[in-house]
């Protein structure tokens, strides 16, 4: 018979194992911007990808993004196809925090392919509210180098709203089916999600200025497992800890795919429900040389005023900055 005592040193080794096989960011490589409420933690050892999201008036300052392996955190991927036999099969995954093989710990608990890796960072530089960084994401399924270069560049304004602009650059020299993560969110204490009924940047044109009215349809859900919701972005969408009354909102392009949910079973000993959001860029044609970006606007805020707060930020923006095929001239 196990006492509980025995119980709870199996409970400490199996956490233990688990962190030694996914040791999480080395906080010495953590770089922070603030504008003295909301702050934002990068790593520079994982992509510079964000690892803390937190608001000193929110919460006491809860950071809820979820770090325990590099497929989650908030941060951009790429899922890169070919067509064989009819069927779309991935041949790279391009993802900012780095490789981990095959599949994440919550679908593969008794083993990877690979051992963890981060992204490599060739050049970062970072100021009091602002962040640039330079990066070359590995394939998460193999841990091998793209030939793709992720640049992003983050502001917080006095308003304690953060900018995001990430630019894609292709180096590839065969032409893919893509389909990009343009962001995902992971995070811990999730129980909810929340977005709006409709659009606030106005139906007829949805790259218009917000409207001054506050007051328009939104929709929490709870518990809903992984993958809900296959939505089309009215603007925004936000993860949801009810218990903390805390919010992660951010934007997305108007008309692109969304995806929620919470993972059954994927979440460490001790550890409350995880949850993804993301945003895709839905199936287009990657071309060699091609370049692409996205614009977002992310916000820490209790649930009653995140909702207000979000809808005055300008519209996401995905745009095609140059995508041609070969041969074709400019």
């Amino acid at each position: 018979m196990l006492t509980a005592g025995i119980l709870c040193g199996l409970h400490q080794m199996v956490v233990y194992a688990q962190q030694s096989i996914f040791p999480h960011p080395p906080a010495k490589r953590n770089v922070t911007i603030s504008n003295g409420g909301l702050s934002i933690t990068f790593n520079i050892a994982w992509g510079a990808v964000v690892v803390a999201i937190r608001n000193a008036h929110v919460a006491n300052g809860m950071n809820i993004v979820d770090v325990h392996d590099v497929g989650r955190e908030f941060q951009v991927d790429q899922f890169l196809h070919l067509m064989k036999d009819g069927k779309r099969s991935l041949m790279i995954n391009p993802t900012q925090a780095g490789a981990l093989g095959r599949q994440a710990y919550y679908m593969h608990p008794r083993g990877v392919a690979i051992p963890q890796v981060g992204s490599k960072v060739e050049k970062w530089t970072a100021g009091p509210s602002e962040f640039h960084a330079t990066i070359d994401p590995l394939d998460y399924d193999t841990g091998n180098p793209t030939n793709w270069v992720y640049v992003e560049d983050v502001r917080i304004d006095s308003q304690g709203v953060a900018r995001f602009h990430f630019t894609f650059y292709n180096h590839e020299k065969t032409t893919y089916l893509l389909e990009s993560e343009v962001p995902t969110l992971y995070s811990d204490s999730t129980d909810a999600f929340l977005f709006p009924l409709a659009s606030p940047y106005g139906h007829s044109n949805p790259s218009a200025q917000p409207l001054k009215s506050e007051e328009w349809p939104v929709k929490m859900v709870h518990g809903e497992k992984w993958p809900q919701g296959h939505l089309k972005s009215l603007g925004w969408i936000a993860n949801i800890d009810t218990k903390d009354d805390l919010g992660i909102f951010y934007t997305t392009p108007p008309g692109c795919p969304e995806t929620y949910g919470i993972f059954p079973n994927p979440t460490y000993p001790g550890m409350r429900p995880l949850g993804k959001t993301n945003v895709s860029t839905g199936r287009l044609t990657s071309y060699p040389g091609e370049i692409y970006s996205i614009d977002y606007s992310v916000l820490v805020s209790s649930i009653k005023d995140g909702v207000g707060l979000i809808a005055k930020q300008p519209p996401a923006i995905l745009t095609i900055v140059k995508n041609l095929p070969p041969g074709s001239s400019k």
